[in-house]
């Protein structure tokens, strides 16, 4: 078969197929479980970067916090992203501005667009290892009529805090090596990290400030205890005076209403060894991240040791099967014919949760007790930003923070075989005028905003 649905040849079997970030990750000496009772200010549920970067402030601002993952530090979907850490809002900063009003909305895109440089910021501080570059992120025009559209985009988030410049065809074709796109914009202050690394380096640095962490270690049910929380797990319980819930698109059953709230959809990635000298002198010349204007897209990247790392919408699980390794692999080839015959050594899955305004929610579930979740293909910088400032609704300062507006419930329709496809349709096709509409409103729960 010849064209665009050629089998890729050079695919091993999938059982065959690594987790890159496992195994450059290197070696890990990891945290025990729970075992008895912790007493602690704040549990943190989730170990991620959202959770992570909540226990790391909250342990360096004096308080006693206690992290437990129900596996180990980062294994989810932060441990498996494609670890690029990208600023701003996939809304324009316009729909912003006009949904939630000029002061709120602008305070949105600051927040969002500082992102990055908080996430490199934080890097430094506490001298993580997790080899991060900072090389900018390009988004391609998949259509003339999307290049139209990063044109005013660019124009348009310029104005508001973003560091964007609108690109001509020749200009991407450049930067990224590929004719494969119409034109596009790219965004400087963007970066990646090692995404594993990045996590366990935030989980070392929290115990450094003095967090309690637990691996292996899966919340069971949260219940109210007094003025205060339980968290029952495995193997003890965790007795805390508030709660973050940081588990994104695994809170599954620990909190039903927030997990039918969101649509999960699945991440699949490939990566081949590293690229020949001439290869790397052709492909990402610029080393810039790259996504696209579609809605069900690819995205990929050079990492600092010469690999090509691709990713796509996978299956409904967070297992490869052999239709997506071939259609990741085609996506790689299309855009850049050189790969055609490059071996391919590493493939991966994770769940990620998005929302329909495409904008992250943070919610109060009940006095006491916060989550944030739906980084819509954000999850790194954006859950580091969260997860702090989850932290500080946590240490009570409330007037760092406000709350934007309630919304209507509503519960997602899933089919069992379709899923999250079914789900966002049916979504979509219930938008009204009140953008946050997908948040439990009986359960209290709102979005809120920094100042």
């Amino acid at each position: 078969m010849t064209g665009r649905h050629a089998m890729i040849s050079t695919l091993p079997a999938i059982q065959d197929l690594k987790v890159l970030w496992d195994e450059t990750g290197g070696p890990w000496a990891g945290f025990a479980p729970l075992a008895g009772e912790d007493r602690c200010d704040v549990a943190v549920i989730g170990g991620g970067f959202t959770g992570l970067a909540a226990a790391l402030r909250l342990a360096t601002d004096g308080a006693k916090v206690s992290l437990i993952d129900a596996d180990t530090i980062g294994f989810r979907a932060s441990g498996r992203s494609g670890g690029q850490i990208v600023p701003g809002l996939k809304p324009r900063a316009d729909s912003v501005i006009a949904t939630f009003g000029l002061e709120r909305g602008r305070r949105m895109l600051d927040l969002a667009h500082q992102a990055a440089d908080r996430t490199f910021d934080l890097i430094a501080r506490h001298r993580i290892d997790c080899a991060p570059t900072r090389n900018g992120w390009i988004q391609g025009a998949f259509s003339k009529v999307a290049r139209e559209g990063l044109r005013q985009r660019a124009e348009n988030n310029g104005r508001h805090g973003g560091d964007l410049e609108f690109l001509d065809e020749g200009r991407v074709a450049a930067l990224t090596g590929s004719n494969f796109y119409h034109g596009g914009m790219i965004e400087r202050r963007a970066g990646a990290v090692q995404p594993l690394k990045f996590a366990r380096g935030l989980a070392l640095s929290a115990a450094a400030a003095g967090a309690s962490l637990y691996e292996k270690t899966r919340g069971l049910s949260i219940r109210q205890a007094g003025s205060g929380w339980q968290v029952c797990t495995q193997g003890g319980r965790l007795l805390a005076d508030r709660i973050i819930l940081a588990n994104d698109g695994y809170t599954d059953r620990l909190w039903p209403h927030l997990t039918q709230s969101l649509v999960n959809v699945t991440s699949a990635q490939l990566a081949t060894d590293p690229l020949p000298a001439s290869l790397l002198a052709l492909i990402l010349p610029a080393r810039a991240g790259v996504s696209e204007t579609r809605k069900i897209t690819y995205y990929y990247r050079i990492d600092p040791a010469g690999l090509f790392v691709i990713g796509g919408r996978g299956p409904n699980s967070d297992t490869l099967d052999g239709a997506t390794v071939q259609r990741i692999a085609r996506a790689a080839v299309d855009r850049f014919p050189q790969l055609r015959e490059v071996p391919w050594k590493y493939g991966w899955a994770c769940r990620v949760a998005i929302t329909l305004d495409d904008l992250p929610h943070v919610h109060a579930l009940a006095p006491g007790l916060w989550t944030a979740a739906g980084y819509c293909g954000r999850g790194v910088a954006l859950a580091v930003c969260l997860g702090e400032m989850l932290a500080t609704l946590a240490l009570g300062r409330r007037a760092g923070c406000r709350c934007i507006r309630y919304a209507r419930p509503v519960r997602l329709r899933r089919s069992p075989t379709t899923g999250s496809r079914i789900a966002l349709d049916c979504l979509r096709n219930r938008r009204t005028a009140d953008p946050a509409h997908c948040i439990c409103a009986r359960l209290g729960c709102s979005r809120v905003d920094t100042r």
